[in-house]
């Protein structure tokens, strides 16, 4: 298993991807890591009134963008960069 995999799965066990999203502001409990529904701000423009986004274990899919991300790929869309770059923002923010 490749270094990136590594790291990659060990943020989705470790970080809870509700918490990720609520510290970005999305409207989700920030502890409960299972299915919720919240608005997704990255389509469109931004601004998505019905929630379109569904949280399922470590990933959420946004049936509006037609997308499946998860903690690192949220981190990259919202602040740029590359994977690496947003592995380093997660542990030094979740430790």
């Amino acid at each position: 298993m490749g270094r990136a995999r590594k790291a990659a799965d060990r943020i989705r066990q470790e970080i809870p991807l509700s918490l990720v999203l609520a510290d970005y502001g999305y409207r989700v409990e920030p502890h409960i890591d299972r299915e919720q529904q919240f608005s997704c701000d990255l389509h469109g423009d931004g601004q998505d009134r019905k929630p379109s986004a569904r949280l399922y274990d470590g990933q959420f899919f946004c049936f509006a963008c037609g997308v499946s991300r998860d903690a690192i790929s949220l981190v990259r869309e919202k602040e740029g960069g590359d994977f690496w770059g947003a592995v380093r923002k997660l542990e030094s923010r979740y430790g």
